[in-house]
């Protein structure tokens, strides 16, 4: 095992759930941050920064300065156009309401064009995902919006410069809310598959913060590369009605030689240690012919996953943040843990190949890790927030996290 920790930002802000893309092109990655005012910044201003990594985690240039704003901001995700060689940006922004927008990157992070709206309507959006078209040059943007006074699973689609062609789109509006929907693209079938968190068995008593006390559910959608629904309401793991355990923070990776897709999930049902991650196969044509089964399972407690399939092992990479003790199940409402980054190796069929990896292991919370794959020498740039000392998240969720450090690693098999 080969393995690499970098820093790739320290300052006196509060940096926070960073996310990565890889540049196929020039071999090199991009990680993107939102930063806000620390105790004792010298400026007010709310940031969207940027690094460019090299292949072998060696930081090209300092931080790059994405957007400044007064306004709030947070949860920045990228993904990389390999048609145009550039890169996509959306972020939170709260101006009258928390809506989505957007900025088109070049392979160095700076701007084409001007930052430009992705949704824009009276109410609030959250929890926002976006995969790839290659064959139409196109992102899918979906996420949870709360202008009926409950969550509900929007979309929308844009093109390769940020324009919407495709104005956005109920996806699903069943009973209760429905939170953090993640896209998955399938090349093969020009196809997006859909999950996220539901919580339908509660029906619409529930407040948005109420869902962080209730056990809830994994459900999903198939849709068309037109965004035409073609099968709604997939019940990836539907036990909360029983109350036999709580599942969020959902996951998918779609896997090319099969042709068909792995669902996880965090998980603390009855006969894992403690949280744990569970998954399930989900097919093209989104059924599910298996039962869903532990992917992640070791003492103490492992949550928040991230899973990318790799074709030239025919194994899936997943990688995890973990604590060695046992935990409360709503644990995330109040981080008083003490959290690492870990990883393990999975089969092609998602079950556990190897042991659990020490990707990361310090002082404080280590937390939020995404990574991307460099197909190149199959090696991965693993990026987190390392939390300041005393940090916890307060009622309002994860999302407005208070905030830290952006570390790295390059991990290689």
């Amino acid at each position: 095992m080969d393995k690499r920790c970098i820093e790739i930002s320290s300052n006196d802000r509060k940096e926070s759930m960073p996310d990565v893309a890889y540049n196929s092109q020039d071999n090199t990655f991009f990680v993107v941050w939102a930063a806000v005012p620390g105790e004792e910044s010298q400026t007010a201003d709310y940031f969207v920064s940027g690094r460019k990594i090299a292949g072998d985690g060696t930081p090209l240039g300092g931080p790059i300065e994405v957007l400044k704003t007064e306004d709030i901001l947070f949860l920045p995700r990228i993904v990389y156009n390999p048609n145009n060689n550039q890169y996509l940006v959306i972020y939170c922004l709260g101006e009258s309401y928390f809506n989505i927008r957007g900025v088109i990157l070049n392979a160095d992070g700076r701007a084409v064009g001007g930052h430009f709206k992705v949704t824009d309507v009276p109410s609030n959006q959250f929890h926002y995902t976006l995969a790839f078209n290659p064959k139409r040059n196109q992102f899918f943007v979906t996420y949870n919006d709360y202008r009926d006074e409950i969550s509900d699973v929007y979309g929308v689609i844009l093109d390769d410069t940020g324009r919407v062609v495709k104005e956005e789109f109920k996806i699903s509006d069943a009973p209760g809310q429905q939170v953090n929907p993640v896209a998955c693209y399938n090349p093969q079938n020009d196809t997006y598959l859909m999950n996220w968190e539901d919580f339908r068995a509660h029906d619409d008593s529930l407040t948005a913060y109420e869902t962080l006390e209730v056990m809830t559910d994994i459900y999903g959608a198939l849709l068309s590369a037109d965004g035409d629904v073609l099968v709604n309401n997939i019940p990836m793991c539907a036990d909360a009605g029983g109350l036999d355990g709580d599942q969020r923070f959902n996951g998918l990776a779609y896997n090319s030689k099969n042709n068909h897709f792995l669902a996880s999930w965090t998980d603390t049902r009855e006969g894992i240690h403690n949280s744990g991650v569970v998954g399930r196969i989900v097919e093209a044509d989104g059924s599910m012919p298996g039962e869903d089964f532990a992917l992640v399972d070791a003492p103490g407690a492992q949550m928040i996953s991230h899973t990318h399939y790799v074709p030239g092992d025919d194994t899936y990479f997943v990688a995890f943040e973990r604590d060695l003790k046992d935990l409360d199940p709503f644990y995330f409402k109040d981080i008083s843990a003490d959290l690492d980054i870990a990883a393990m190796w999975l089969d092609a069929g998602g079950r556990p190949e190897a042991d659990v990896i020490d990707i990361y292991s310090g002082q404080g919370n280590q937390r939020f890790v995404r990574f991307a794959h460099n197909g190149a020498d199959n090696s991965f740039l693993l990026v987190w927030q390392a939390d300041f000392p005393g940090v916890s998240d307060s009622a309002e969720g994860h999302i407005m996290s208070a905030g830290g450090n952006i570390l790295g690693a390059v991990y290689k098999k």
